[in-house]
């Protein structure tokens, strides 16, 4: 390996096959994408050092390596990807890493945009995306109140993550009848969001595979309550959201052993398709840790993404009894955490609202419906979170904004 000393006193071994793969000399990568040109076996497995050097008048380092190739590095970009890998990409110019800003219900005013102004500038759509990967919702007003908007709407942003409910789904408070027939012997899709009761919080379809990123909801059909004071005798009905990240790390500061415990134990989510003639089932624990993050005392873990719906399962495996006792304790707990009105915002969708939302972050629920609201018609889709990124790029860029 190569030992480099920095002039604040750490020092680092690197790998030979961990700097080559670094190279961005002509011979091993295009020089227009930066993407390499050489598979992991067309080096040798026992490549080394021969020697190597700072170069005259240059913050750069060149290498010899044993096959005869030669490198030149940054020394500044080494330093930056070896303390801060996640964020020092090697094909991308430029990249803005963004953290999630975590928030409870009491002290959180949802981000709310017009749909005209999201129409008509760029700086509006970056501004969108930008408040959707930091605080993971927003509430667009004024959406023209038609059948498939929300798919238009959803793929100014991203890609449609279709499922076989289709590019879209209807929440009414009955089965959803435009997918009804298909299959001899099959109605329509029925799920528990078709009924007037109550549904707590959880997060959608934690039986697929991927599981769906963000989620649109668009009120084309809704009862109000016409003084802005919800709910009211006219209008009952209410949807719940919660910051799942939020409620994650009070487990972690509370109980750091139950946090731990949602981590690890595998549970199943189940799903029979809507109209019991197919199924979804995907095994996976409730919290999912970016790659590589450990569980640190003092520190925020790492979250990537969370899957809770007890409308979905979320089946224990057979655990010994002593585990299986604390991990069931760990789960009542986070969800006390998750419905504790404290941690809550409440909000009542008008004719023409949508509302989009990181569906493996926020939790979502929503009150029973009366039989005074009248007709409520939502319909809803979903969008890949990849999508979103490409255009918060691909926007700040060519604004020359840092942040939106």
């Amino acid at each position: 390996s190569l030992r480099i000393n920095w002039q604040d006193g750490v020092a680092n071994h690197l790998n030979p096959l961990w700097l080559r793969e670094r190279c961005m000399s002509e011979l091993t990568v295009d020089t227009d994408t930066k993407q390499p040109k050489m598979n992991p076996h067309d080096l040798p497995e026992n490549l080394g050092v021969e020697e190597a050097g700072l170069i005259e008048g240059k913050k750069s380092l060149w290498v010899s390596f044993s096959d005869g190739h030669t490198s030149e590095y940054s020394l500044d970009r080494l330093r930056a990807e070896l303390v801060r890998f996640r964020e020092t990409p090697l094909q991308v110019p430029a990249y803005k890493k963004l953290e999630p800003r975590l928030w409870s219900g009491g002290a959180c005013r949802m981000p709310e945009f017009s749909h005209e102004e999201v129409m008509n500038s760029e700086r509006t759509k970056l501004a969108l995306v930008e408040e959707l990967l930091i605080g993971g919702q927003v509430l667009v007003h004024g959406v023209p109140q038609q059948d498939g908007e929300v798919v238009r709407f959803g793929q100014m942003f991203s890609t449609l993550r279709a499922t076989d409910w289709g590019a879209c789904f209807n929440v009414r408070t009955r089965p959803d009848e435009a997918l009804a027939g298909g299959d001899a012997g099959l109605g329509a899709k029925k799920d528990l969001a078709y009924t007037p009761k109550p549904i707590g919080f959880h997060t959608d379809n934690p039986y697929r595979w991927p599981t769906p990123d963000f989620q649109l909801l668009h009120a084309i059909e809704h009862c109000t309550c016409p003084d802005g004071h919800a709910p009211c005798d006219g209008c009952q009905v209410m949807n719940f959201m919660v910051d799942g990240f939020y409620i994650a790390e009070l487990l972690r500061e509370e109980d750091p052993e139950a946090f731990d415990l949602m981590c690890q134990v595998p549970v199943r989510f189940e799903n029979n398709g809507g109209d019991n003639g197919s199924a979804l089932v995907h095994v996976a624990p409730h919290f999912e840790l970016e790659d590589g993050s450990e569980v640190a005392e003092g520190s925020r873990p790492a979250l990537r993404a969370l899957r809770f719906s007890a409308k979905s399962g979320q089946y224990a495996p057979p655990l010994e009894p002593e585990k299986l006792a604390a991990f069931y304790r760990a789960r009542r707990r986070f969800s006390e955490l998750a419905h504790d009105p404290k941690h809550v915002l409440s909000l009542q969708l008008a004719p023409g609202s949508l509302l989009m939302f990181d569906n493996q972050r926020l939790l979502h629920a929503r009150s029973s419906i009366a039989p005074t609201d009248g007709e409520r018609w939502v319909q809803g889709c979903y969008v890949d979170r990849d999508g979103l990124w490409l255009n918060f790029e691909r926007w700040r860029r060519r604004l020359g904004a840092g942040s939106a």
